[in-house]
């Protein structure tokens, strides 16, 4: 009889090492995205797409997620190059989760936004918070206009009693809103410490009311309910310049004659608005300009359309996930613990007794950004926080870790042909102190990693706990992270943040108390010191091992481009390359979700795709890859 053990240890001493593989997990953006939608996307654009002459073979199968998710499948290739690697991708499918977005909860969002610093938007894109403060006051404007005529309507109530009633009653609301203007004032200045400015300002917003109840006392049965529900949901700031919008659009509505007598049915000799206390009423929506009534009801009906076609499907997912309030929390935690899951599956799997992967890359776009960059901080700090590091470890880091606040400078980068195949170069100068010298020092640190930590798995495997090399993002609101992720929406309380080590920045963000960016607690000395006493990653030291590369298209006047992308703050974050892209499709406007799409007339030339399959594979594979597709393309056919 033949011994089976023996076999087993012959079968070992012919099994071949396993083939390299690279495992690539891709993040989907915002929008009702169906399962597999982005990831095509993108292997098309490393790949090839498969009717194309020269793209890389490939197979589709069922990939069964870890929550039992039966939508979602793997692209596998066959094996590229000599060294013979294998590209797996994978899809992080979190839009089901997401789904029963409420409009209250968008336009939540869109108050705790309208209420931050306006200054973290770029400066060609700052209408875009006027024209959301002035829709949203407009709406509230118009509902409240038209409650009063369907209320006055029911109880039939006429306006004109109204208005004699406010005319009566006008030198005392005058007289009590400037009492209340200069208590108000008093309290600003003296009992809360604001400055004379503040308390000016209070001062002249009740004597506008004063004017307004003495001029026409019944457009405050418009104007305060507005004022109170602006001041309440978009803060001080967003309600003044929101109403500053709405009173600019109505003057111009005013002075247009030609409109006025098109859609209100008032005419006048001279071509516009003679009639001043008709223009009044149509500024402040008195409930005795009946006239703008339908057009308001129909104002309002398009803007639930809208919210409905546009708000909810796209805006909501952001909604949701960047607003922790209690109702989002346990949806946001199911996505990053699916997140957690999936990373922990492509790390323990195996061939042969060997780890599966060698190296996993992480490519993500739009909201699935923010998700990605969660994700991994969390899966850091999992994989590391009982980690020993070896004293080899220990001195590899140390150039990240005693690289000095100084040491980068900023800069984009392009995409470059050099050294016999593409790679990113600096817009200006060369690359040394720029943020590639910085990812060869974090491909140095995380080869080292690779080799020298070792790790026990649950299945037997003894592997690096943290292969992930690269992080992509693709159009990333990570760009407004100020806006997004603070409180105040303001740059230096995500300078804080960073500071306190919240959010991981390249490289590793000194911290208050320690000499270093990537080790924490001891020198890095070695003197036989016991384990519990030498040297640990601090928990946001993850661009210390991993290359972050960022893609986006250059917007300008948010139409241009992408808005939604744009580069890493290189304040914070200088060792993230930043490469900005440019593009014709669509005339190079509202280019958000074409950064795998090619250009008709570039095909496989087209720059932002083979930047994308660039900061995908790195630029050594990049270079096996095409090889490879070159030799397929020049192939005879079947």
């Amino acid at each position: 009889m033949v011994d089976a053990t023996s076999v087993e240890k012959d079968r070992d001493k012919v099994v071949p090492p396993a083939a390299p593989r690279t495992a690539v997990l891709v993040f989907h953006g915002i929008g009702d995205q169906r399962p597999m939608e982005t990831m095509l996307g993108v292997v098309d654009a490393v790949l090839g797409e498969p009717d194309e002459p020269g793209a890389i073979g490939r197979w589709i199968k069922p990939y069964v997620g870890k929550d039992g998710f039966f939508d979602l499948k793997s692209v596998s290739t066959k094996a590229v190059g000599d060294e013979g690697r294998r590209y797996d991708f994978f899809e992080l499918y979190w839009a089901d989760k997401m789904s029963g977005t409420r409009l209250v909860a968008v336009l939540l969002w869109l108050c705790d936004l309208a209420k931050r610093d306006r200054k973290s938007l770029p400066p060609d894109a700052m209408w875009i918070w006027y024209a959301i403060v002035g829709l949203m006051t407009g709406a509230m404007m118009a509902a409240v206009h038209l409650v009063w005529v369907i209320g006055l309507n029911l109880t039939a109530t006429s306006p004109g009693i109204l208005q004699q009633r406010a005319m009566a009653a006008a030198e005392p609301v005058a007289a009590a809103f400037l009492a209340f203007g200069l208590a108000a004032a008093a309290v600003v200045w003296l009992c809360l410490g604001k400055g004379w400015r503040a308390a000016l300002a209070v001062l002249l917003g009740f004597a506008l009311l004063a004017f307004i109840g003495y001029w026409n006392g019944i457009a405050l049965l418009t104007l305060i309910p507005v004022l109170a529900g602006l001041f309440i949901f978009l803060g001080p700031r967003a309600a003044i310049g929101g109403m500053a919008v709405v009173a600019t659009v109505a003057l111009v509505i005013v002075l247009w004659g030609p409109f006025l007598a098109l859609v209100f049915g008032i005419r006048s000799a001279t071509g516009s608005l003679t009639n001043v206390q008709a223009a009044f009423d149509l500024v402040f929506l008195t409930v005795t300009f009946k006239a703008a009534a339908p057009w308001l009801l129909g104002f309002l009906a398009l803007f639930l359309a809208l919210a409905a076609i546009f708000l909810v499907p796209y805006v909501g997912d952001c909604a949701r996930y960047l607003r922790d309030a209690p109702d989002n929390i346990e949806a946001r935690n199911r996505i990053r613990q699916l997140g957690l899951e999936v990373l922990a599956d492509l790390h323990k799997r195996q061939s042969g007794g060997r780890p599966r992967y060698d190296r996993i890359v992480v490519v993500s776009h739009s909201l699935g950004t923010v998700i990605a960059y969660d994700v991994l901080r969390a899966f850091f700090v999992k994989q590391v926080s009982s980690l020993q590091l070896t004293d080899k470890m220990i001195q590899t880091f140390k150039p990240i870790d005693q690289m000095p606040d100084d040491a980068l400078r900023s800069t984009t980068f392009r995409l470059s042909e050099q050294d016999g195949g593409p790679n990113w170069a600096p817009a200006s100068g060369d690359a040394a102190g720029t943020a590639l010298a910085y990812q060869a020092a974090v491909r140095w640190t995380f080869a080292t990693f690779c080799q020298e930590q070792q790790a026990s798995f649950d299945n037997g495997l003894a592997a690096s706990p943290w292969r992930i090399s690269d992080f992509v993002t693709i159009g990333s609101p990570l760009t407004h992270a100020a806006l997004l992720m603070t409180e105040d929406g303001n740059r230096d309380s995500l300078s804080k943040k960073v500071e306190l080590r919240e959010f991981p920045v390249a490289p590793p963000a000194h911290s208050q108390g320690e000499t270093g960016r990537v080790l924490f607690g001891r020198d890095g000395s070695d003197d036989g010191r016991s384990p519990d006493l030498r040297p640990r990653l601090q928990h946001s030291a993850m661009f210390a091992l991993t290359c972050w590369t960022n893609l986006y298209f250059s917007q300008r006047f948010v139409v241009k481009g992408d808005f939604i992308g744009g580069p890493i703050s290189d304040r914070l974050s200088p060792g993230t390359v930043n490469v900005p892209l440019r593009t014709t499709l669509l005339g190079g406007y509202f280019n958000h979700t074409h950064y795998w799409q090619r250009e008709p007339d570039r095909k496989a030339a087209t720059e932002h795709v083979r930047a994308l399959a660039l900061a995908t594979l790195g630029a050594s594979a990049f270079r096996r890859v095409r090889a490879e597709r070159s030799s397929l393309a020049s192939q005879p056919p079947p």
